[in-house]
């Protein structure tokens, strides 16, 4: 908060303050910070008890009624000298009362006029104040949230006051989650992790932080936290999207570094097109993709009965997606939410008003609130939202071609548990020319159904095929409009979220350009050969071979060939380093690549290829008979000179790597004192064999740490 402005401000002699935030603590402090500076006593008045001590909060006449109205002649009855009074809750006190706000207009005017830069009155709400008759006395200033400096300044001195052991990586990534929340969340939510953790904050504790500030921030109704567990490969189609999302994604996980070098925040995306054709599933997909929350905007929901509320409730809601971020904000059927812009009457005019904070925001908006907008009609939506600036891309989700309905059926089928049977996708994918993916989702439901009637359990190509015959497709039922939109996109020249079959074509042709931006294109594609794949991962410029690593449809004879090229280079003696040489990142993501195999794995390790650190970071690769060829198992018991105990944090899980003295579990032993149990060996956690509030008493088994044998 600018406490030197409104410092200035007030010896300028200016009679109202409004100071917009919802940060008591903060708030309260800076006040103190004001009237010390300009040698100023406090009173405060609140909604709850009338006029309080401004530090206890204790009413001074606790049985009166609470009436701003009445209350505001103490002000009058005062020599307002050397005086700050404060009026908490501004807006829900004096909204519907005329009476009060005609008397807190004759005050301001009063002190303006006789006492001008010798007191002022301060107004806190988080609502914007818009009573005509005084807000022309206002200067309005704003408690925004904290800044990651802010938050960095906090945290240390919370670590510091509470002797908390954290590595570099949790606290830079405590410190991300925190930044642009309310200091009292802060305090809040690491008072909890303490009370989890006592001293020392592990990996998990992000985790634990995330979910705490997502309820925290889910509670002002004003936003839907939508919990999404879709992957971006579940998304039946849409390459040129699914592509573009991978790239802003990069962009969101090195955002400090991308504003470094110039590049702003990503904006967001406007999907339009065909209902059930992916779009509400690609918001939900790129939340999980950016692996940040996801928060789902009803533009409907923020409509209130006062003066005014709507607009606060949108402000709100976005300071909230601010605080939240990096995150996302998915606003659904945005044609339906600004419909009536520009027209006459009560309800479009605030319509008009929303809509025109929305797009002051969406064009300054600080933070990473990624916003993904769907909608079906474009017509109705006002050609302000349309222009480059307030979305970075806006793409058209045609109805699925006969390639990625395949891809519907082949990604949905697998999810089913147990598998179906000997399906022909590609008859499927031919019978369902028109359909939609909803459509297609409605045809497997449908089919699971009949066999949950019938005692069956394993899905059939024929039950699939008779599904899809008894279903109208969305093709037929909204012939007359889906020949409108698709005219109308055609129109507005949007780029298409599916790749044409003639892209598709040219994708092998694009391996071979000189551009070597093209040749990396290419090499991200899951449409391409893998000749030319294999071809691409021997290209001589390293950004292509990475893009081609990367894909998943890497055979894995070339990721073997890449590993068994690679040769450590010491760059701090002279040499010659050659563009095509295979980089230590080329050869980690090889060995990392989900193709890669266990067994290559061991052979490396045996011929020393790779050494026990890196074999430990792979054991996750490894099925379990060649986890007994590499490993050794390890228990961990409790020391026998600790007769019982109670566990009270469990510092690893399953899949984490230790290092020798790394503390495993943290118990209260029978005298009461805190003691920790740690690894004697560097391992990969196989097993944690007790919980948080177990009693286990000498030689319990602790853990299963797994150790290569050699």
């Amino acid at each position: 908060m600018d406490s030197k402005g409104i410092v200035e401000t007030i010896r300028s002699g200016v009679s109202g303050i409004h100071i917009q935030g919802q940060d008591f603590v903060r708030v309260d402090e800076e006040i103190e910070t004001i009237a010390a500076q300009l040698n100023f006593r406090v009173k405060e008045w609140n909604w709850g008890y009338g006029w309080v001590d401004f530090k206890t909060k204790r009413a001074f006449k606790p049985d009166q009624e609470v009436s701003l109205y009445h209350d505001l002649k103490a002000i009058a009855d005062d020599d307002p000298t050397s005086r700050i009074y404060v009026i908490r809750d501004a807006f829900s006190a004096l909204n519907n009362d005329s009476r009060a706000v005609a008397r807190l207009q004759q005050e301001l005017l009063r002190i303006n006029r006789h006492f001008k830069g010798q007191a002022a009155i301060l107004l806190i709400a988080k609502e914007n104040i818009v009573f005509s008759e005084i807000v022309d006395l206002l200067v309005p200033f704003h408690c925004p949230p904290l800044a990651s400096d802010q938050v960095e300044q906090i945290f240390h001195s919370l670590l510091t006051e509470h002797s908390i052991d954290i590595s570099t990586a949790v606290k830079t990534s405590l410190i991300s989650i925190f930044s642009g929340m309310e200091r009292g969340m802060v305090f809040r939510i690491f008072e909890t992790l303490k009370n989890i953790y006592a001293s020392s904050f592990p990996k998990q504790a992000v985790e634990d932080a995330l979910a705490l500030k997502k309820k925290a921030l889910s509670q002002s109704g004003l936003l839907e936290l939508v919990d999404s567990t879709i992957s971006i490969d579940q998304v039946g189609g849409l390459e040129q999207l699914k592509r573009w999302l991978r790239n802003k994604k990069h962009i969101i996980d090195n955002l400090l570094l991308a504003q470094r070098f110039g590049i702003s925040a990503p904006k967001g995306v406007l999907l339009a097109g065909m209902p059930g054709c992916g779009k509400s599933i690609s918001a939900k997909a790129a939340a999980s993709l950016f692996n940040v929350p996801l928060f789902r905007l009803d533009i409907g929901s923020l409509m209130g009965k006062y003066v005014g509320e709507s607009e606060a409730n949108m402000k709100t809601a976005l300071k909230i997606a601010e605080q939240a971020s990096p995150c996302v904000l998915w606003i659904d059927e945005l044609e339906k939410a600004f419909s009536g812009v520009n027209g006459t009457g009560g309800s479009t005019e605030i319509t008009t008003r929303l809509f025109g904070y929305f797009l002051t925001w969406m064009q300054e908006k600080p933070g990473a609130v990624f916003v993904i907008a769907t909608a079906n009609d474009i017509t109705t939506i006002p050609p302000e939202l349309l222009r480059r600036g307030r979305f970075d891309e806006i793409f058209y989700v045609n109805l699925p071609i006969e390639r990625e309905r395949k891809q519907i059926f082949n990604v949905k089928t697998k999810l089913l548990t147990p598998l179906p049977e000997r399906l022909d996708l590609e008859k499927l994918a031919k019978m369902s020319d028109g359909y939609s993916g909803a459509d297609i989702e409605c045809i497997i439901n449908d089919a699971l159904e009949e066999l949950f009637r019938n005692h069956k359990s394993v899905l059939t190509q024929d039950v699939l095929e008779k599904h899809i015959k008894l279903i109208t497709p969305i093709s037929v039922v909204l012939e007359e409009k889906i020949a409108i939109y698709q005219e109308l996109f055609k129109k507005f020249s949007l780029k298409a979220a599916s790749l044409a079959e003639e892209d598709i074509d040219s994708i092998d042709c694009r391996s071979e350009s000189l551009d070597s931006s093209e040749r990396e294109f290419a090499a991200s594609s899951e449409f391409i050969s893998t000749e030319k794949l294999i071809q691409l991962i021997h290209d001589d410029n390293s950004a292509v071979r990475l893009s081609a690593l990367k894909n998943p449809q890497c055979p894995i004879e070339a990721l073997k060939d890449v590993a068994n090229a690679y040769e450590p280079f010491d760059f701090s003696k002279p040499g010659s380093w050659s563009e095509g040489q295979v980089a230590k990142e080329e050869f980690d993501l090889a060995l990392q690549h989900p193709n890669m195999s266990g067994e290559i794995i061991l052979d490396f390790y045996s011929r020393n290829i790779i050494d026990d650190e890196k074999l430990l970071s792979l054991a996750h690769k490894l099925d379990l008979e060649e986890r007994k060829m590499a490993f050794n198992t390890a228990k961990v018991k409790l020391s026998r000179s600790i007769a019982s105990g109670t566990v009270q944090n469990v510092r690893c899980h399953p899949g984490d790597i230790v290092k020798r003295d790394d503390i495993l579990i943290e118990i209260d032993n029978e005298g009461g004192n805190t003691q920790q149990v740690t690894a004697s060996v560097n391992g990969f956690v196989a097993k944690i064999c007790v919980k948080i509030g177990e009693t286990i008493s000498a030689d319990k088994e602790i853990a299963q740490l797994l150790i290569p044998k050699k």
